[in-house]
Protein backbone atom coordinates (compact mmCIF):
# COMPACT_ATOMS: atom_id res chain seq x y z
CA UNK A 1 0.00 0.00 0.00
CA UNK A 2 2.31 2.55 0.77
CA UNK A 3 5.06 1.59 -2.14
CA UNK A 4 2.10 2.97 -4.79
CA UNK A 5 3.27 6.23 -3.88
CA UNK A 6 1.14 8.82 -5.30
CA UNK A 7 -0.89 6.85 -7.70
CA UNK A 8 -2.61 4.68 -4.89
CA UNK A 9 -4.37 1.57 -5.16
CA UNK A 10 -7.24 -0.25 -6.63
CA UNK A 11 -9.29 -2.89 -4.92
CA UNK A 12 -11.04 -5.37 -7.26
CA UNK A 13 -13.56 -7.95 -5.52
CA UNK A 14 -16.41 -9.92 -6.81
CA UNK A 15 -17.48 -10.58 -3.12
CA UNK A 16 -17.32 -14.22 -1.40
CA UNK A 17 -19.42 -16.60 -3.48
CA UNK A 18 -17.73 -15.08 -6.89
CA UNK A 19 -14.57 -16.34 -5.98
CA UNK A 20 -13.75 -17.47 -9.08
CA UNK A 21 -14.25 -16.68 -13.20
CA UNK A 22 -14.01 -17.95 -16.30
CA UNK A 23 -10.27 -17.44 -17.82
CA UNK A 24 -10.94 -15.31 -20.40
CA UNK A 25 -12.66 -13.05 -18.25
CA UNK A 26 -9.87 -12.82 -15.60
CA UNK A 27 -7.23 -11.90 -18.99
CA UNK A 28 -9.51 -9.34 -19.37
CA UNK A 29 -9.14 -8.02 -16.04
CA UNK A 30 -5.51 -8.50 -15.84
CA UNK A 31 -4.56 -7.02 -19.12
CA UNK A 32 -6.58 -3.57 -18.30
CA UNK A 33 -4.99 -3.74 -14.63
CA UNK A 34 -1.45 -4.29 -16.28
CA UNK A 35 -2.07 -0.99 -18.53
CA UNK A 36 -2.50 1.01 -15.38
CA UNK A 37 0.02 2.87 -13.10
CA UNK A 38 -2.02 2.13 -9.63
CA UNK A 39 -1.33 -1.17 -7.51
CA UNK A 40 -4.52 -3.21 -7.72
CA UNK A 41 -5.15 -5.68 -5.27
CA UNK A 42 -7.28 -8.63 -6.66
CA UNK A 43 -9.52 -10.99 -4.69
CA UNK A 44 -9.60 -14.27 -7.20
CA UNK A 45 -9.43 -18.00 -5.56
CA UNK A 46 -8.85 -19.24 -8.85
CA UNK A 47 -5.50 -19.71 -11.62
CA UNK A 48 -3.67 -16.66 -12.10
CA UNK A 49 -3.58 -15.44 -15.60
CA UNK A 50 -0.39 -15.80 -17.85
CA UNK A 51 -1.22 -12.07 -18.54
CA UNK A 52 -0.80 -10.84 -15.07
CA UNK A 53 0.99 -7.62 -14.81
CA UNK A 54 3.80 -6.70 -12.08
CA UNK A 55 1.38 -3.90 -10.32
CA UNK A 56 -1.01 -6.89 -9.39
CA UNK A 57 -1.19 -8.84 -6.89
CA UNK A 58 -4.11 -11.64 -6.11
CA UNK A 59 -5.47 -12.78 -3.12
CA UNK A 60 -7.66 -15.91 -1.55
CA UNK A 61 -8.71 -13.67 0.89
CA UNK A 62 -8.43 -9.74 1.61
CA UNK A 63 -8.96 -7.35 4.55
CA UNK A 64 -11.60 -5.45 2.61
CA UNK A 65 -12.36 -3.32 5.25
CA UNK A 66 -8.95 -2.41 6.61
CA UNK A 67 -8.15 -1.41 2.89
CA UNK A 68 -11.06 0.14 1.78
CA UNK A 69 -10.01 2.70 4.84
CA UNK A 70 -6.25 3.05 3.67
CA UNK A 71 -5.45 6.66 2.82
CA UNK A 72 -3.73 5.19 -0.83
CA UNK A 73 -6.85 3.44 -1.78
CA UNK A 74 -7.95 5.09 -5.11
CA UNK A 75 -11.04 3.07 -6.34
CA UNK A 76 -13.07 0.07 -5.14
CA UNK A 77 -14.26 -2.56 -8.57
CA UNK A 78 -17.06 -4.32 -6.98
CA UNK A 79 -20.00 -6.43 -7.57
CA UNK A 80 -22.12 -4.25 -5.41
CA UNK A 81 -22.79 -6.22 -2.36
CA UNK A 82 -24.45 -4.25 0.09
CA UNK A 83 -21.84 -4.65 2.80
CA UNK A 84 -18.87 -3.87 0.70
CA UNK A 85 -20.88 -0.90 -0.68
CA UNK A 86 -21.50 0.08 3.33
CA UNK A 87 -17.63 0.03 3.56
CA UNK A 88 -17.00 1.89 0.67
CA UNK A 89 -19.08 4.76 1.34
CA UNK A 90 -18.24 5.02 4.84
CA UNK A 91 -14.37 5.25 3.84
CA UNK A 92 -14.92 7.86 1.01
CA UNK A 93 -14.08 5.35 -2.28
CA UNK A 94 -15.52 5.67 -5.53
CA UNK A 95 -16.79 3.02 -7.21
CA UNK A 96 -16.99 0.72 -10.11
CA UNK A 97 -20.02 -1.67 -10.21
CA UNK A 98 -20.10 -4.81 -11.59
CA UNK A 99 -23.22 -5.89 -10.35
CA UNK A 100 -24.12 -10.20 -10.70
CA UNK A 101 -26.98 -10.98 -9.21
CA UNK A 102 -29.63 -10.62 -6.31
CA UNK A 103 -29.80 -6.90 -4.62
CA UNK A 104 -26.67 -6.02 -6.79
CA UNK A 105 -28.09 -4.37 -9.76
CA UNK A 106 -30.53 -2.20 -7.36
CA UNK A 107 -27.15 -1.42 -5.22
CA UNK A 108 -25.68 -0.03 -8.35
CA UNK A 109 -28.40 1.54 -9.83
CA UNK A 110 -28.72 4.10 -6.55
CA UNK A 111 -24.84 4.06 -6.66
CA UNK A 112 -24.67 5.52 -10.18
CA UNK A 113 -27.60 8.26 -9.33
CA UNK A 114 -25.58 9.25 -6.30
CA UNK A 115 -22.77 10.12 -8.44
CA UNK A 116 -20.40 7.11 -6.61
CA UNK A 117 -19.41 5.53 -9.92
CA UNK A 118 -20.12 3.96 -13.03
CA UNK A 119 -21.72 0.91 -13.86
CA UNK A 120 -20.83 -1.63 -16.43
CA UNK A 121 -22.60 -5.36 -17.63
CA UNK A 122 -20.19 -7.90 -16.53
CA UNK A 123 -21.61 -10.41 -19.40
CA UNK A 124 -20.71 -7.91 -22.19
CA UNK A 125 -17.48 -6.36 -20.69
CA UNK A 126 -14.92 -5.09 -22.83
CA UNK A 127 -11.27 -4.38 -22.19
CA UNK A 128 -11.58 -0.33 -24.51
CA UNK A 129 -14.84 0.23 -21.18
CA UNK A 130 -13.15 -1.28 -18.14
CA UNK A 131 -10.11 0.59 -18.73
CA UNK A 132 -11.94 4.11 -19.84
CA UNK A 133 -14.14 3.44 -16.85
CA UNK A 134 -11.74 2.63 -14.38
CA UNK A 135 -9.56 6.27 -15.69
CA UNK A 136 -13.31 8.10 -15.94
CA UNK A 137 -13.73 7.91 -12.11
CA UNK A 138 -10.14 7.83 -11.01
CA UNK A 139 -9.42 10.98 -12.77
CA UNK A 140 -12.97 13.06 -12.72
CA UNK A 141 -13.10 14.74 -9.02
CA UNK A 142 -16.75 14.42 -8.75
CA UNK A 143 -16.73 11.22 -7.87
CA UNK A 144 -14.38 11.27 -5.28
CA UNK A 145 -16.31 14.31 -3.86
CA UNK A 146 -19.30 12.60 -4.28
CA UNK A 147 -18.30 9.37 -2.05
CA UNK A 148 -16.76 12.61 0.52
CA UNK A 149 -20.17 13.94 0.89
CA UNK A 150 -22.07 10.38 1.12
CA UNK A 151 -19.30 9.16 3.65
CA UNK A 152 -20.16 12.98 5.87
CA UNK A 153 -23.70 11.52 5.78
CA UNK A 154 -23.00 8.52 6.72
CA UNK A 155 -20.35 9.30 9.68
CA UNK A 156 -22.55 12.06 10.77
CA UNK A 157 -24.67 10.53 14.01
CA UNK A 158 -25.10 11.56 17.48
CA UNK A 159 -23.18 8.75 18.85
CA UNK A 160 -20.53 6.57 16.89
CA UNK A 161 -20.81 2.72 16.88
CA UNK A 162 -18.42 1.78 19.37
CA UNK A 163 -20.38 4.04 22.42
CA UNK A 164 -23.64 3.14 20.80
CA UNK A 165 -22.98 -0.83 22.25
CA UNK A 166 -21.22 0.33 24.90
CA UNK A 167 -24.23 2.30 26.52
CA UNK A 168 -26.92 -0.63 25.57
CA UNK A 169 -24.42 -3.05 27.38
CA UNK A 170 -24.56 -1.38 30.38
CA UNK A 171 -28.46 -0.21 29.76
CA UNK A 172 -29.25 -4.56 29.83
CA UNK A 173 -26.80 -4.51 33.13
CA UNK A 174 -28.31 -1.58 34.98
CA UNK A 175 -31.67 -2.89 34.15
CA UNK A 176 -31.34 -6.68 34.45
CA UNK A 177 -32.54 -7.96 30.96
CA UNK A 178 -34.68 -6.57 28.09
CA UNK A 179 -37.51 -8.00 28.94
CA UNK A 180 -39.62 -4.81 28.22
CA UNK A 181 -38.13 -4.91 24.53
CA UNK A 182 -38.60 -8.50 23.40
CA UNK A 183 -40.55 -9.02 20.09
CA UNK A 184 -44.00 -10.87 20.92
CA UNK A 185 -43.45 -12.79 18.19
CA UNK A 186 -41.31 -15.46 19.85
CA UNK A 187 -45.22 -16.41 21.67
CA UNK A 188 -47.10 -16.55 18.79
CA UNK A 189 -48.19 -19.98 17.69
CA UNK A 190 -45.98 -21.21 14.77
CA UNK A 191 -49.29 -20.99 12.25
CA UNK A 192 -49.38 -17.28 13.21
CA UNK A 193 -46.04 -16.57 12.79
CA UNK A 194 -45.78 -18.25 9.12
CA UNK A 195 -49.44 -16.78 8.26
CA UNK A 196 -50.73 -19.91 7.59
CA UNK A 197 -53.90 -18.62 9.22
CA UNK A 198 -53.88 -16.03 6.60
CA UNK A 199 -53.26 -18.00 4.00
CA UNK A 200 -55.31 -20.38 4.70
CA UNK A 201 -58.17 -17.75 4.67
CA UNK A 202 -57.07 -16.34 1.70
CA UNK A 203 -57.82 -19.67 0.52
CA UNK A 204 -60.95 -20.16 1.22
CA UNK A 205 -61.88 -17.23 -0.34
CA UNK A 206 -60.74 -17.40 -3.67
CA UNK A 207 -62.28 -20.97 -3.89
CA UNK A 208 -65.25 -19.67 -2.75
CA UNK A 209 -64.88 -16.86 -5.60
CA UNK A 210 -63.73 -19.59 -8.22
CA UNK A 211 -67.07 -22.12 -6.86
CA UNK A 212 -69.73 -19.19 -7.18
CA UNK A 213 -68.24 -17.83 -10.39
CA UNK A 214 -68.50 -21.46 -11.86
CA UNK A 215 -72.01 -22.03 -10.50
CA UNK A 216 -73.50 -18.35 -12.15
CA UNK A 217 -71.74 -19.61 -15.01
CA UNK A 218 -73.14 -22.77 -14.91
CA UNK A 219 -76.94 -21.62 -14.31
CA UNK A 220 -77.17 -19.00 -17.07
CA UNK A 221 -75.73 -21.58 -19.72
CA UNK A 222 -78.67 -23.60 -18.49
CA UNK A 223 -81.25 -20.81 -19.03
CA UNK A 224 -79.97 -20.01 -22.05
CA UNK A 225 -79.90 -23.59 -23.81
CA UNK A 226 -83.10 -24.48 -22.11
CA UNK A 227 -84.72 -20.89 -23.81
CA UNK A 228 -82.94 -22.04 -27.37
CA UNK A 229 -84.74 -25.41 -26.74
CA UNK A 230 -87.82 -24.01 -26.32
CA UNK A 231 -87.98 -22.10 -29.44
CA UNK A 232 -86.95 -25.08 -31.43
CA UNK A 233 -89.80 -26.80 -30.06
CA UNK A 234 -91.94 -24.45 -31.14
Amino acid sequence: MVSSGDHGVILFSLGTYAGSMPASLAELFAGVFSQLPQKVLWKLNGEIPPNLGANTRMMKWIPQNDILGHEKTKLFITHCGSNGMYEAVYHAVPMVFLPLAGDQPDNAVRGVARGLGVRLDIKDLTEKELLQSIKTVLYNDSFKANAVRASRIMLDQPQQPMERAVWWIEYVIRHGGLSHLRSKGGDMPLYQYLLLDVIGMMFVSCMTGVVVLMWACRFCFRSVSSKASKAKRE
